[in-house]
This record gives structure tokens, sequence and C-alpha cells, in this order.
């Protein structure tokens, strides 16, 4: 058999299978086994988006650029722990101190280069007083003024070093005048955020650019949301996103070009405003996603209640009823909401679905209650 022959082969399953999930399954039940039964109707509609929009879950999460990993500037050793993770902090808020033997050497190389600077500039106003009095020559005091400008870089380079290591600029001036050095090192956040996590402990020696702790910016908790690729191809940049129990809608962000191997499903980023005072890092959530007016309905795509549909036969379906009784449909489901939902199968609007008694139809179709004769 050749693959032309295999693939003619394959689809005849296929079409065999869907055949038979359509009538083997189903139903004539009358008017009084339904009632009974407590099963109920309702019809299907035009496809539109529901109007409560697809739900979709996700979980709260901070992207990438509002990471912020703290580091050591020096090597050190870890004395005190400031913060725990989870603990909100403001900008600049210290989390951990370090006794640093390196930033002790910093110091002292900015007090030495200080009273060099100094020097530097003190030799250079009295050459300039000097040649002003034809005392000295012009090239001694081009002299003087090149050893300050090259003391002056120097003592610039070791003031940002210093500032790289959180010593400010009040610490600095006071440090060139009264030469009081100290090998403690406080290391802060640049931003206000979450402290999601401490990377070292009291007592552990650190390198030089080593990770102290990773925060998670304020204002930087965004909605990571799974997505099937029927809703997918339904969502746009800009569309509304809900989320029960905040306050301010958001809207979606992106989506990726790409589906996730492990859940065959589509990652949508949304950003949701004061999303910190309603959520929290790695909550789980159940959004709403509200596709703009403008966003195209599949063809063959038709609404039906949510209640409405089931897993028959490890597939989505619905009951519809038409003149023969009741069999199953299946059906691809392109958005589901709370309501309604979008879906896609041989449905038409107009044609009529259970929507209650679903179990009872499921246990007569696998031979449980099944109708007694004459009824």
């Amino acid at each position: 058999m050749n693959s032309r022959q295999s693939l003619s082969v394959l689809l005849c399953l296929a079409c065999l299978c869907d055949y038979a999930l359509a009538q083997a399954g189903a139903l004539a039940l009358s008017a009084e086994q339904a009632r009974d039964a407590g099963i109920a109707y309702a019809r299907v509609s035009a496809a539109t988006t529901p109007g409560d929009g697809m739900r979709l879950a996700g979980n709260a999460a901070f992207s990438i650029k509002g990471i912020e990993i703290v580091s050591a500037p020096a090597a050190g050793v870890v004395q005190e722990v400031l913060a725990a993770p989870m603990d909100r902090i403001e900008a600049g808020a210290p989390l951990a101190r370090l006794y640093s033997p390196q930033l002790l050497e910093w110091e002292r190389e900015y007090v030495q280069l200080s009273a060099q600077e100094r020097l530097a500039l003190e030799k250079r106003e009295r050459d300039e007083a000097l040649y002003r009095e034809g005392i000295i020559a012009l090239g001694r005091l081009q002299e003087s003024r090149s050893a300050h400008a090259q003391a002056r870089v120097a003592v610039r380079e070791r003031a940002q070093l210093l500032k790289l290591a959180g010593v400010g600029s009040a610490n600095l001036n006071a440090l060139a005048q009264r030469m009081e050095i100290s090998p403690l090192m406080t290391v802060g956040g640049r931003h206000a955020g979450t402290v999601l996590e401490l990377l070292a402990l009291p007592g552990q020696r650190v390198e030089a650019g080593a990770a102290i702790a990773r925060l998670g910016r304020a204002g930087a908790l965004a909605l990571e949301l799974q997505a099937s690729r029927a809703q997918a191809d339904r969502i746009r940049p800009g569309d509304e996103v809900r989320v029960a129990g905040c306050a301010k809608a958001g809207r979606v962000t992106a989506l990726s070009p790409q589906m996730q191997a492990a859940s065959q499903s589509v990652l949508v980023r949304a950003e949701l405003p004061g999303a910190e005072g309603c959520l929290r890092p790695n909550q789980y959530v159940d959004a709403t996603v509200r596709p703009n007016a403008g966003t195209a309905t599949p063809a063959g795509a038709v609404t039906v209640p949510s209640a409405a549909l089931v897993r028959q036969d490890e597939r989505d379906a619905v009951w519809k009823r038409d003149a023969q009784g009741l069999q199953p449909v299946p059906v691809e489901i392109l958005a589901r909401g709370a309501e309604s939902s979008v879906v896609r199968g041989e449905l038409a609007a107009g044609d009529e679905v259970a929507v209650r008694g679903l179990a009872a139809l499921k246990g007569r179709a696998s031979g449980m209650g099944a109708p007694e004769a004459g009824r």
C-alpha cells in the first residue's frame, strides 16, 4: 500500500468515526420522556462574540522587563539580610548588609586620591600666581594644570565606583574630609517593588557582581493567559481583559507567535492597571477577554449556550434535537464564555440543543436507563 492509499484509508476512518458519533448515539425520546428526564432545550443563534467574552485561565507574573536583579558591587561576606521574600519595598530600601574588605580598599584609595587632588589644585593655583608675575614659564604652568586634571579624573573615577557600591554623595564628601573608612556596605534596589527571591544568606561569601536578590518592579505585574488556537485567532492586542476582584479593566498587549509544545496553547499577555492591589505574583487567575467588535467571525460558526457543551467520546459535542430525536453533534469550541460559546460543527441558527438533563441523555446513550417498551 503506497502513501496515497494510506492517506485515503485514514481519511475514511476519520469520517466513519464522526458518522458513528453522530448516528450511534441517536436517541428517540417522546415529549413525556424528555420531561421526566428534566431535559430542556435552547436555540442555536448566529455566531457573535459572546457578550461575556472568552474565559481564559492563566496566572499573574512579572514581565521580564519588570524584573530587577540586585547584585553585590564588591566582594564580601553577607552580614545581615534586611528583607524577606514577598516584602514590598521602596526605591533604594536596603536589602542586605555586607562586610567587604574590597570596599575598604576602595575607600582608602579615594581618600588618598582626594588628598592628591587637593595638593595638585594648590600647586596649580600657586603656579598661576607665579606665572602672572612672570616668575615661571608657561610650560611649568601647563604641567601643573595637566597634573591637576589627571588627579581630578582619578578622584571622580573612584567616586563613581563607590557610588555603585551604595555610597552616597554626602558620604563621599564626609569620607574625603574626615577620612573615616568602613568595610560595611548596604545593598538596595533601585526601584520600588516586591522581593521575589533572596539569593544570599547571612554568612555567605559573595563575589563582585553576584546576585543578592530578585525583585519584581512595582506596576509591572502582568497576566499570562493560555488560549486555544481557535481562541487566539479571535484575540487582538488592545482587546479588553477583566479579572474578578480587580476594579480596572486591562488590555491584551501581545500574543505568542508559536504554540506551547506541552499544552498546545497560545500564550496571551495582558496588562492590568493596579494589578498589585488585587493579585499576587504567580496567582492563578480566570480572566475574561472581550474581543473588539471588528474581530471576524470564523466561517460556519454559531453561538450555543455554554450549558449545552458536553464531552462525548473524548470530543466536545452538543445534543441536537431533530425529527429523528436527539443525537450528539461534534463541535469545535472557538470561544468559550460563562453563558454562551462560539462553536463550529453541523449546526445552524435555529437548531435546538439540550441544555439540561445532559447526564440522563448520556446515560441513555450508553445503554443505562433505556426507555421502557411502549414509552
